[in-house]
């Protein structure tokens, strides 16, 4: 994955293993020694890429206290954070509320993923015209035809997109919530959610330094 990542151009990745309790528990040190490790693998074969620790965080009931050495992405701030499908409004409002207290910014990972956070459809549009100049109100007004995700976004998260959703990855519902709530401007940050070389291959990452 890291020749490959390099081929494409890129120059750093964030490596943000899932921190799920009882699944994936490996602790802030173990991520930054794996790390670590695999950059000096990386320096003797000659690959250039540079890595940098991080964590993708599950929205539980043990999140807040998995917050006292949290990894963040690089020297932003922000948390990256994903939750389940049955995750409830109340429960992901609560949390991200107190995350945004302990002075972390959350970084909501693939929201068009999740059927809390999807778009709803604004059936008074009529035309291509009222169409795009709806679309531009909401998004100067920063309100999106959701309630939650307007709350998310006044309390000062910010959303990833998956390149693989756009790729059509997740199937057609995902990839139609990635372009909608591309189109309202929601989008801060974009991730490979890189698991294997296939699956970078198929979000559409091209083995090209003049096409990354």
């Amino acid at each position: 994955m890291a020749r490959f990542l390099a081929t494409a151009g890129f120059q750093t990745v964030h490596c943000t293993p899932h921190l799920i309790n009882g699944v994936y528990s490996a602790g802030s040190q173990a991520v930054r020694s794996g790390v670590e490790a695999l950059q000096g693998r990386l320096d003797r074969e000659g690959i250039d890429l540079r890595l940098e620790p991080g964590r993708e965080y599950y929205l539980d009931e043990f999140l807040l206290g998995n917050l006292d050495d949290p990894l963040l992405v690089g020297d932003t701030g922000l948390l990256l954070v994903e939750f389940s499908n049955q995750a409830t409004e109340d429960q992901v409002k609560s949390t991200l509320f107190r995350v945004v207290q302990k002075g972390f910014t959350p970084l909501i990972a693939h929201p068009e993923r999740y059927r809390l956070l999807e778009p709803k459809e604004d059936k008074s549009k009529k035309g291509f015209w009222t169409s795009f100049f709806n679309s531009k109100l909401k998004t100067q007004n920063s309100q999106f035809p959701n309630a939650l995700l307007s709350y998310l976004q006044e309390i000062g998260c910010q959303f990833q997109g998956n390149l693989g959703s756009f790729a059509g990855l997740y199937g057609e519902r995902v990839q139609r919530n990635a372009q909608r709530l591309q189109d309202m401007g929601l989008y801060s940050h974009y991730g490979t959610d890189g698991h294997s070389v296939k699956g970078l291959k198929a979000s559409g990452i091209r083995e090209s330094r003049d096409n990354p």
